[in-house]
């Protein structure tokens, strides 16, 4: 009988040792497999630009993610994914026996630790053109008294495109799905235009008044669909890529 009592005392002291050692661990570690201070995480935010694709949610390792679901026009803050966990997928929001079914897109490679990065999704699940344009929303410090802004063409049908900024072209000849590199504009306001470079005087979308702030980064895009009238015509959006600063991954 000693011995069963001294074998159960043992048996219940390990136990409780290993549990000391494991929540620790569970605690350092979210559901989306970020470990914090691990030098293996990077910054993610989502952009869903499919004016058909409805809200979807981002997988990593085949897990999700998070709650969030994304959707059109809008774009998330950045988060933290691992940058071990791959591959990164999105799949529809819609439920159906607690299973998240339809993968949707998946982003080829992996991300790199430390880096900021944007995901936007554009096309049309309608036409099987559903496809993705990944950015490193980094760059070289602006001059002093200076912003930096780069543009993006997420519209499908969309021509090639100009931005002007207080009527003085930025870019052009932005094809569809390009990026183009980060352009230094002095601090202070602007008027953002888009124009087809075949009708330059014509503006599809833009951002009036807008306040480019010294020593930050900007992402213009341009999405939506020429032959629509509702929430799924063109439009633009501005990102500010610029981190605060102490942000750690």
């Amino acid at each position: 009988m000693a011995n069963t009592n001294k074998s159960s005392i043992l048996l219940g002291l390990c136990l409780f040792i290993a549990g000391v050692m494991v929540i620790p661990m569970l605690a350092s570690c979210g559901k989306n497999g970020v470990s914090a201070s691990s030098g293996l995480n990077a910054r993610l935010q989502m952009v869903n630009l499919s004016p058909d694709v409805q809200p979807f949610k981002l997988y990593a390792q085949y897990i999700k993610q998070s709650e969030n679901a994304y959707s059109y026009p809008n774009n998330s803050n950045y988060f933290l994914v691992n940058t071990v966990d791959t591959p990164l997928q999105i799949r529809t929001a819609q439920i159906v026996n607690g299973v998240n079914p339809v993968n949707l897109l998946t982003l080829p490679g992996s991300l790199k630790p430390n880096i900021p990065y944007t995901w936007f999704v554009t096309g049309l699940l309608s036409d099987s053109s559903l496809t993705s344009i990944l950015t490193v929303d980094t760059a070289s410090l602006p001059a002093n008294g200076r912003g930096k802004i780069r543009f993006i063409n997420a519209s499908p049908n969309s021509p090639s495109l100009i931005l002007t900024a207080n009527d003085t072209i930025a870019f052009k000849n932005v094809a569809y799905k390009a990026q183009t590199d980060f352009i230094e504009l002095t601090a202070g306001s602007y008027n953002l235009n888009v124009s087809a470079a075949n009708a330059p005087k014509i503006v599809l979308s833009g951002k009036p008044n807008f306040s480019v702030l010294d020593g930050k980064l900007y992402t213009m895009y341009f999405y939506g669909l020429s032959n629509r009238a509702d929430s799924a015509t063109y439009g633009t959006n501005i990102i500010l890529n610029s981190l605060p600063p102490g942000t750690k991954y």
